[in-house]
């Protein structure tokens, strides 16, 4: 309840004492109450804790001098009470060090939080998670001032259960002279053993890694044999704005299942995006209504989803080439991990896929002599089908190495538009 509700209650309150006071004649000692502060009560406090502000632990809130001290007490207090919810009503505040915030959910109620770490003595910026918590309304301001890359807010918890990052935006400032790639990243998930993860509605920018759920330990592993941690499941990442970042799914050794990517938009502007959604080690998957466009020669794919199995759908997404890259790249092989599942029907359908010869007619020059539209590139993917999409200006316009089922697409100004295995069949699809 917020600070006006509890006043009109405790008037109601009040009032209503009146009343009483003066049906027993006491109305001295129920006006004097009116006039005063309403008695303790250890009961209401327990339901209605008061609101915790970074300012209550030394906070200058003015954008200048350091706060870092202010934060950490504020979040270390919180976690050894019954309060689980901080406000930094909509100030603007300085750190110069990493900000330790799990267990505990963070309103910024529009407040800006300006970050200046050294990465050569810490390696994150702001560290939030824990089940039951979430970060929302708060506009970070990354900057690193050591050399070596970090992250900037990390999610390190295991085994956690409905964590929320919404309505943030995260602004990350490079210090790598060749603007290649940010040396702070945005949202770095670590955590294994989760259930319920959710990131809407936000956007980051200059980051070159956006938004990354990524547990790695090393590629020549066996996930039966050398699990890194438990899995993770119902992971969704919709409708976040990415500037200049890049979204990722990479959690080889654990295999994330039910994961859904949703109306992301992912936009290069000054560093070079070559995996700008990039998917691997994952089953149960939608990658549903994106906005994907990368700008760097690459052979690695605009849309990269690898080591997939199980009900995998790719669908209404937009996605443009401008480099020599490739459009949609979708694949069950794992590589060195030996993740792979049993694979089961995948689908790519309605897709609008663009690359960097759609505007001409011209036969493409050697840099994009090898891009393709939509590829499945290895044996393993078998029984996919591709539907309804359209494609235009790439080397190559489907191609398929396993057997698989392509038809009623269109395809444009792709000088080889089919090149598919003898087992695929291939009907009604259009070429311009």
């Amino acid at each position: 309840m917020n600070p006006t509700g509890r006043s009109r209650r405790r008037l109601l309150i009040n009032a209503a004492l009146l009343s009483a006071a003066g049906t027993v004649g006491r109305l001295a000692t129920a006006a004097s109450a009116t006039a005063g502060i309403a008695p303790f009560s250890h009961a209401v406090l327990m339901r209605e804790p008061p609101v915790i502000t970074p300012m209550m632990f030394g906070a200058k809130a003015d954008g200048v001098s350091d706060d870092t001290a202010a934060f950490n007490a504020m979040y270390a207090h919180v976690r050894a009470t019954n309060s689980r919810t901080v406000f930094l009503r909509g100030h603007r505040y300085r750190a110069n060090g990493s900000i330790y915030a799990r267990d505990v959910s963070t309103i910024g109620e529009g407040a800006t939080l300006t970050m200046a770490v050294n990465s050569e003595k810490d390696s994150y910026a702001f560290e939030w998670g824990g089940s039951d918590t979430f970060v929302t309304e708060l506009a970070f301001d990354l900057s690193n001032l050591g050399r070596n890359p970090m992250q900037g807010v990390v999610n390190g918890c295991n085994d956690a259960s409905n964590q929320r990052f919404f309505r943030n935006r995260i602004t990350a400032h490079t210090t790598e002279p060749s603007k290649l790639q940010s040396n702070i990243f945005g949202l770095w998930v670590l955590g294994t053993g989760l259930t319920g993860l959710y990131v809407l509605d936000n956007q980051f920018e200059g980051s070159s890694y956006g938004i990354q759920v990524n547990n790695q330990d090393g590629m020549d592993k066996n996930v039966r044999k050398q699990p890194l941690g438990k899995p993770s499941q119902h992971i969704h990442i919709r409708g976040n704005t990415c500037i200049d970042a890049t979204i990722g799914v990479n959690t080889p050794h654990i295999m994330c299942s039910n994961v859904v990517i949703e109306g992301n938009t992912i936009t290069p502007r000054n560093l070079h995006l070559d995996l700008p959604l990039n998917v691997a080690h994952v089953t149960e998957l939608v990658v549903y209504g994106n906005t994907v466009t990368s700008n760097t020669a690459s052979a690695n794919g605009t849309l990269h989803i690898e080591d997939a199995s199980g009900a995998v759908t790719v669908s209404a997404n937009v996605v443009t080439a401008l480099a020599a890259n490739n459009g949609i790249q979708f694949g069950v092989d794992p590589s060195a991990s030996h993740d792979a599942r049993p694979a089961m029907r995948a689908v790519i359908m309605a897709n609008h896929v663009q690359g960097p010869l759609a505007s001409t007619t011209s036969t493409p020059s050697t840099p994009h002599g090898e891009t393709i539209g939509i590829l499945l590139p290895d044996p393993g993917t078998i029984n996919t089908t591709v539907t309804g999409n359209y494609v235009a200006g790439f080397a190559q316009g489907i191609n398929a190495v396993a057997a698989s089922t392509v038809f009623g697409n269109t395809i444009a100004n792709c000088p080889v538009p089919l090149r598919l295995s003898k087992d695929s069949a291939a009907s009604q699809n259009v070429v311009k």
